[in-house]
């Protein structure tokens, strides 16, 4: 088995596609145009309608929804969960908490990828970003000085011509 609970909402592409439905009517001709795109699965952990597992939680409602104390969502890699798990095709997230131990296992040979693994309340997405404006400010940090090979000696020949042209015009206007 790979079951995971996710920790966070995800947008995650599913086994059972989800479709997203555009309808046009052209003005001119008034023919109806109708597209079809597969979309990823929106899994909201505070919908009881997209948990998998949910129970009475016996405490104040509001405290346990903040809490997902009340349901949970629980999904795993295709034919190796449980009934009732959703099967989600790609790669775990950091923000998904392994269940049992092929995910653990799983998750762990992702370690080197999430890098910017979230840290308290920020989710991946977050730290992804955060992680991209730190290189960004390290890199415009730094001097940006460029080394062409040959530069100097081309510079020098440059130079050397518009001293003879210089020359040579100094030359035609003394004639004149």
């Amino acid at each position: 088995m790979a079951r995971w609970k996710l920790m966070t909402s995800h947008y995650l592409n599913t086994v059972e596609p989800v479709e997203w439905e555009y309808n046009e009517v052209a003005r001119s001709n008034g023919r109806a145009k109708r597209m079809r795109i597969t979309v990823p699965r929106y899994l909201d952990i505070g919908d009881p309608g997209d948990w998998t597992n949910s129970w009475a939680a016996g405490t104040n409602m509001s405290t346990a929804k903040l809490n997902n104390e009340e349901g949970e969502i629980i999904v795993c890699l295709p034919g190796r969960g449980q009934k009732g798990d959703i099967e989600f095709l790609g790669d775990p997230t950091p923000d998904m908490s392994p269940i049992d131990d092929e995910a653990k296992e799983l998750s762990a040979s992702f370690f080197d990828r999430w890098r910017w693994k979230p840290d308290g309340e920020v989710n991946h997405s977050q730290s992804l970003v955060d992680g991209l404006h730190d290189k960004m400010a390290e890199a415009q940090s730094r001097p940006q000085t460029v080394q062409v090979e040959g530069l100097p000696e081309l510079v020098a020949a440059m130079a050397q011509q518009s001293q003879a042209i210089a020359a040579l015009l100094s030359q035609s206007t003394r004639r004149v």
